[in-house]
């Protein structure tokens, strides 16, 4: 997609200035890195903390917060051409939140990554047992069974249900349409898979759409964050979460004293992953995912976007 108009100067100098960039979605889809790999470039400056979630109660039909408790994330960026924040779950709002959004940050540019919806919801789930927010005995298919309850019911999207929201965060095109229809070029799609096997290509395709300097991507740090591990004691994962939660905005400061320590933790406390999706949970997850992606590739056809390899071979 083309570039779309640079911020305002206004927007430059303000203090507690409005985002202009948003990573809107979606879980389990490489949010974290590409929030960090943007954030060093020298036109990008991140927010404070990476998920403000400012926008999101109008996924659910709340109200906003005072929209100081949106720029004090701001107020240590200076020049840089684009105020950054990402936040996965916007993307479910669809049309409501982002309509909010450009109310709130007229110029804004609205970024998604994408990816496989059957990993995407093996990786939720295992993200949910790793945040102690799942039974550690619940098997996959015995997931399954439940989100398949909850999605039937309209439910799976609630918030209290957010764990079971692995299989229907992979129906993308139940959001996508309305993202297009609300900001045209100015939202912008990239895949989960090629972030994971060039993460320096997709930065510089995304440089080009912001249209900023992609020379710089030459140098800049691609470690893998936010990656899923299991535990081996579940009291100590409980602390390790809770120190990480309330650290976040520390060790945004400090990457490599989180590595270090992220290492050591898991040195003491990794279990070994499993082997993977059940052949049956993968064929039913393909046989469920077939419509919607079959819907996804005629919208992203639609918009002049080459589909990834997994929605070709999605049937």
């Amino acid at each position: 997609m083309a570039p779309g108009d640079p911020g305002s100067e206004a927007d430059r100098v303000l203090p507690g200035r409005l985002p202009n960039l948003l990573i809107a979605g979606v879980s389990k889809a490489g949010t974290t890195s590409l929030f960090q790999y943007l954030g060093q470039h020298p036109d990008i400056c991140g927010s404070d903390i990476k998920e403000l979630r400012y926008f999101a109660p109008l996924r659910h039909g709340g109200d906003l917060e005072p929209i100081d408790n949106l720029t004090q994330h701001f107020r240590h960026c200076a020049g840089q051409r684009y105020a950054m924040e990402a936040t996965p779950g916007y993307f479910y709002g669809g049309g409501r939140l982002a309509r909010g959004v450009r109310g709130i940050c007229p110029e804004v540019k609205v970024l998604v990554s994408l990816r496989a919806p059957v990993e995407r919801c093996w990786s939720w789930y295992r993200f949910g047992r790793s945040r102690l927010r799942l039974p550690e005995d619940m098997s996959f298919d015995a997931y399954l069974d439940r989100c398949e309850e909850l999605h039937r019911a309209g439910i799976d999207g609630d918030l209290e249900h957010q764990p079971f929201w692995g299989l229907g965060g992979g129906c993308y095109d139940t959001w996508f349409d309305e993202w297009v229809e609300e900001l045209g070029p100015r939202f912008h799609v990239v895949y989960f898979e090629d972030l994971a096997r060039d993460p320096a290509a997709v930065v510089r395709d995304v440089c080009r759409w912001l249209d900023v300097d992609e020379t710089v991507v030459g140098g800049f740090t691609f470690a893998v964050e936010n990656k899923t591990e299991h535990y081996r004691a579940a009291r100590l994962q409980q602390l390790a979460v809770l120190v990480n939660r309330r650290s976040e905005s520390f060790f945004r400061r400090h990457h490599a004293a989180k590595r270090w320590l992220r290492s050591a933790y898991y040195a003491v406390n990794r279990r070994p992953a499993s082997d993977g999706i059940p052949p049956s949970a993968r064929a039913r997850l393909a046989e469920f995912y077939r419509p919607h992606n079959a819907r996804l590739a005629d919208q992203l056809a639609s918009v002049g976007v080459a589909p990834p390899p997994w929605l070709e071979d999605s049937g």
